[in-house]
């Protein structure tokens, strides 16, 4: 009976490390992207700014424009890339209306400057 008993206790043991093995030997879920990340992959030429920009004034609209975008891009109906322009005139076609920093920078001496500060030099 001892001899039956000390069988059992080996045969759970080995049952346990036998499934422990398969839990870790599974391939694990791959965790989904979120819809912002599945559109900051589609964008170029300042789409991230855009799209940073429009989640700073506008948060909860730009989410749910993000989430469509994100869902034409998995539904295979958006498969070109998205430039940062595009992107603003999408914005502002739903009616959400920002501005964005921008600066001409050009050569003076061998250095980057903006226009407005060579400008402004030259007048001086």
């Amino acid at each position: 009976m001892e001899e039956d008993a000390d069988l059992r206790l080996l045969e759970r043991r080995k049952m346990e490390a036998m499934r422990r093995r398969l839990t870790a030997a599974a391939p694990s879920e791959k965790k989904e992207k979120s819809d912002r990340e599945v559109l900051g992959s589609m964008l170029y030429d300042r789409g991230d700014e855009v799209l940073d920009a429009a989640y700073q004034i506008y948060p909860a609209d730009t989410e749910r424009v993000v989430g469509e975008l994100a869902a034409m891009v998995r539904d295979g109906r958006l498969k070109e890339k998205i430039s940062g322009g595009e992107l603003m005139s999408v914005f502002r076609q739903v009616g959400l209306r920002f501005r964005l920093e921008t600066s001409i920078k050009v050569e003076d001496k061998g250095k980057l400057v903006d226009l407005k500060d060579k400008l402004s030099r030259q007048e001086g």
